[in-house]
């Protein structure tokens, strides 16, 4: 009855180690197989019947097999991020375009998206030879079941549900903050009290000040001083 359960075991960590993508997870599931095969009982003298032994040879050539398997696999699979995609919204709902010709010739199961509720991944599974994957944070919330995504036969359409109906003003979280961070720099600019009309001028200079390099400093102190001096002699430049 053990050697039946550690079969078991050995079969469903060769499994695991045939889709890990991970080297060293890949390494420590082997490792763990080599490990139960290494506990089945060995034949003994006493023993005329050759089943124990036979038990072991074969898992030791299905664990071989599948390493072989395995490594025949790696060598020919490769990690494909996805660069490029499309997108377009409706009140409740985004959808994400993915074009990956011949994906609808695949095995449903080697398609998969999971939903979170602030992002979203996709993986493909040995398309041409490659792992496809693209993972997206987004910079507004969704309702995770009930995102859906479907298979075309050059595409893969991902539609989320948007947690609050609306437009999103961009899709990811780091194309919004950049934007969010572009717009306070310009407010910080433009920023003029009411009883100080030149504020906003001299808001944009110390900023030219502060990011300009060395020679940008010399001549903006040496502009300044020149003002300063102009103000106290009572040269205001009249022709």
């Amino acid at each position: 009855m053990a050697t039946n359960d550690t079969m078991k075991d050995v079969g469903e960590l060769q499994r695991l180690a045939q889709i890990a993508e991970r080297p060293n997870v890949k390494k420590l599931l082997e490792t763990e197989v080599q490990r139960l095969l290494n506990t089945l009982p060995a034949a003994s003298s006493t023993n005329t019947s050759a089943g124990a032994a036979e038990t072991q040879s074969s898992a030791s050539a299905t664990a071989t097999a599948a390493t072989t398997a395995t490594k025949a696999r790696d060598s020919k699979v490769f990690a494909a991020p996805i660069k490029s995609y499309g997108w377009d919204q409706e009140s409740n709902s985004v959808k994400i375009y993915v074009t990956l010709d011949g994906v609808g010739g695949l095995p449903k199961e080697q398609v998969q998206v999971t939903f979170a509720k602030e992002s979203f991944s996709l993986l493909v599974e040995n398309l041409n030879g490659k792992n496809h994957t693209l993972a997206v944070t987004l910079g507004d919330e969704i309702v995770p079941e009930k995102s859906t995504f479907k298979i075309r036969r050059t595409s893969v359409q991902v539609t989320l549900h948007k947690a609050t109906p609306g437009s999103w003003s961009h899709l990811t979280a780091k194309e919004k903050k950049t934007e969010e961070k572009k717009k306070s720099k310009m407010a910080d600019v433009g920023k003029t009290p009411s009883d100080d009309p030149s504020a906003g001028l001299m808001n944009m200079l110390k900023k030219m000040y502060d990011d300009g390099d060395d020679d940008m400093k010399r001549n903006l102190s040496k502009a300044w001083t020149e003002s300063q001096d102009k103000q106290a002699r009572g040269d205001f430049g009249t022709a």
